[in-house]
């Protein structure tokens, strides 16, 4: 709630909101789904939460995470019931971003050094899972449906998705042979067909706008608060030039990798 707040006021009210009204369940128990996600029914009812917290790091994260969602939703709600959600590639926007909110501030007040790099190399463990992994996903769901038409058997699929492993890893990992069959454990590849992209291209915009943040202070949070304000009301493409950002140029992605060079050097320092 600090780091929320400390970014902007509201943003800590309309997340109090959620629990205020009762409508985040973090409970672990038996015969609970698991994982976590924020639901939002209609605009004129605050988002459900649903979260599995043990008061770990990542459970904190997540909660962040799941909040920023229900914060995105709760700033759209003036739209209708077809146009509060967000389009698909800015849904994760204001989740991504409140994440980044809490680890920077755990990172200016930890005092431990070892911790610091554990949350270092989470938030880059985390940026290769949302970026790299999710587009070869994305590769793989492209490819498999194609075979899919073309009548390929499930195990020319599982080869498939063995060769997008071993291109995806190269030299660095040794993948072993059990981990063809791995594509048929991820829901979004076979729940909800060509999701996964949006992980990738929502994790680069949001750390490329992270560092206009950084770069501007204040002056950016207005723009900020009208892109997620827009919920799904108009093109993504719109939506982001009328905050002012082009997506078009590439300075504007490079400025996302310029922080993850950051966290590398960061790394690197603390070895």
């Amino acid at each position: 709630m600090e780091s929320f707040s400390q970014f902007d006021e509201r943003f800590a009210q309309l997340a109090e909101r959620v629990f205020a009204e009762d409508h985040l369940d973090a409970e672990v128990r038996k015969g609970k789904q698991g994982g976590a996600f924020c639901a939002t029914a209609t605009p004129d009812l605050t988002p459900w939460v649903l979260l599995n917290y043990q008061g770990k790091t990542d459970d904190v994260a997540t909660m962040a995470h799941e909040l920023g969602h229900a914060i995105h939703s709760m700033l759209a709600e003036h739209h209708s019931l077809f146009t509060q959600h967000a389009n698909l590639p800015l849904a994760e926007t204001a989740s991504t971003f409140g994440e980044m909110m809490l680890v920077d501030r755990l990172l200016a007040e930890e005092p431990d050094e070892k911790v610091r790099r554990d949350l270092l190399f989470k938030q880059m463990d985390d940026a290769y899972a949302t970026i790299q992994r999710q587009a070869f996903f994305a590769l793989f769901e492209k490819q498999a449906h194609q075979m899919v038409i073309d009548g390929a058997s499930v195990d020319e699929i599982s080869a498939a998705y063995m060769e997008n492993l071993k291109t995806q890893f190269g030299d660095a990992v040794e993948v072993a042979d059990e981990f063809r069959y791995e594509w048929v454990s991820i829901p979004h590849i076979y729940g909800v067909p060509f999701y996964v992209y949006a992980y990738t291209f929502g994790q680069l915009l949001v750390l490329s706008l992270y560092k206009q943040y950084k770069a501007e202070g204040e002056s950016f949070k207005p723009r900020y608060i009208q892109l997620l304000s827009a919920g799904g009301s108009e093109s993504p493409m719109k939506i982001l030039a009328d905050a002012g950002v082009d997506v078009r140029q590439p300075a504007f992605w490079q400025g996302g990798f310029d922080v993850l060079s950051e966290m590398v050097d960061k790394l690197e320092k603390m070895a």
